[in-house]
């Protein structure tokens, strides 16, 4: 009897695995997994769920498209710690970056801004403690709206907070914003940054920036700057409303081409200059400087249509310059002590020279497109045709064109 017992029991568990086996492989017909993958499984090798990703705030992978779901998201925080950023980060609210802490942005890394209604709360990214932003030419970074067509205003920007550390940015772009990149009381570098699609492209108060081959376009504004330390070379303003507005600063400008500026190339009240080798170009009017100081130097004035460089109580000497086929007026001067020499004026719409202040205007040995004494007086405008203006002095002037111009 108990042998009979024992070899129902051993049959029993011969057949009872082929059953069961036969039933997996019917049901792995039917389930999208595999039967490898299902073998996997019953073996322990592959989780049944996906496992959870660690929270960290150093993300990995680059974004290939706008849509792509953010490696790493923040609402409303604030970061006491030193944090990098990788792949895509979006951004609701206001992200602080606190004093003592350092926020890195490696190449390739996309920025998002959540889009809000209202004016009051928009996603903005606040730098109080430093920021390196540097990305490289083939993998550049960027901070823009996670709207799939962004447009001026749709976040707030970047504002550097009272922080003068090592922040920079390099192959940074920065588009849709209200203020691209904005500095209270801090200093910053950038090199080959981009602004675009914004309400102000840079927006410096009390604050020292340097910046290097990078430009500002499609803005209400493309740079404004008060009271503070400015220099910008080898770089573009241009298709904004209004290129530059200066407030009394201390300002260089240096291989940089402000041109198609709907508006104004260029807006300077009491601030100390020096511009060489620049072209300003092609905008509603080119350059207005009121009050200061500085000189001009190896720069283009072409195309204006407006006045081409309006000088408004300023002290300003300008050396071998480039003032030609301006809608109208080439040098409008008003009231300031102004010196111009070695100078080439030509195809100018109004006056190559309107002396409309009663100070004195030195301008010898300057090039008037050409050498006779009456067609030089006929774009000359000073107190011989208004009494109450001041005098141009032109004489000697050249009986060529420089040699050496922009």
């Amino acid at each position: 009897m108990k042998n009979l017992v024992f070899s129902c029991v051993g049959i029993c568990l011969i057949i009872l695995p082929l059953i069961v086996c036969r039933s997996i492989c019917a049901a792995s017909e039917e389930n999208p997994l595999t039967r490898s993958a299902m073998a996997a499984r019953l073996q322990g090798i592959v989780p049944l769920e996906s496992a959870r990703p660690q929270v960290s705030h150093a993300v990995d992978g680059p974004s290939s498209s706008p849509q792509k779901r953010p490696d790493i998201r923040y609402d409303h925080a604030t970061l006491t710690e030193d944090v990098t950023w990788r792949g895509t980060v979006l951004i609701k609210g206001a992200l602080v970056i606190a004093p003592q802490a350092t926020l890195r942005i490696e190449p390739g890394t996309t920025v998002r801004f959540a889009r809000v209604d209202g004016a009051l709360r928009k996603a903005r990214l606040v730098v109080m403690g430093r920021i390196q932003s540097i990305g490289t030419a083939e993998r550049p970074i960027l901070f823009s709206s996670d709207a799939p067509m962004p447009v001026t205003g749709d976040w707030g920007g970047i504002l550097l907070l009272a922080t003068e550390k090592r922040n920079q940015f390099e192959h940074t772009a920065i588009e849709g914003a209200e203020t691209g990149l904005e500095a209270h009381f801090s200093a910053f570098t950038a090199k080959s940054a981009r602004v675009a699609l914004s309400k102000i492209g840079l927006s410096l108060r009390d604050s020292s920036a340097t910046l290097a081959s990078s430009s500002f376009s499609a803005c209400e504004t493309g740079i404004e700057v008060h009271d503070a330390e400015f220099e910008l070379r080898d770089s573009s303003v241009s298709t904004n409303r209004q290129g530059m507005s200066l407030f009394r600063s201390s300002v260089v400008l240096a291989s940089t081409s402000v041109t198609d500026n709907g508006q104004r190339g260029i807006r300077a009240e009491e601030c100390r200059l020096r511009i060489s080798s620049c072209n300003i170009s092609s905008n509603g009017a080119g350059a207005m400087v009121t009050g200061g100081e500085g000189q001009i130097f190896m720069t283009r004035f072409m195309l204006n249509k407006d006045t081409a460089l309006h000088l408004g109580s300023s002290r300003m000497k300008i050396n071998r310059s480039l003032f030609a086929d301006n809608d109208h007026d080439a040098l409008r001067t008003e009231d300031g002590r102004v010196t111009v020499w070695g100078c080439a004026f030509r195809g100018n719409g109004g006056f190559n020279l309107y002396n409309a202040g009663r100070e004195d205007v030195v301008a010898v040995q300057n090039w008037w497109g050409g050498d006779d004494e009456k067609t030089i007086s006929s774009k000359v405008f000073d107190g011989s045709r208004e009494p109450r203006s001041g005098t141009v002095q032109v004489f000697p002037w050249l009986s060529s064109q420089p040699a050496i111009l922009p």
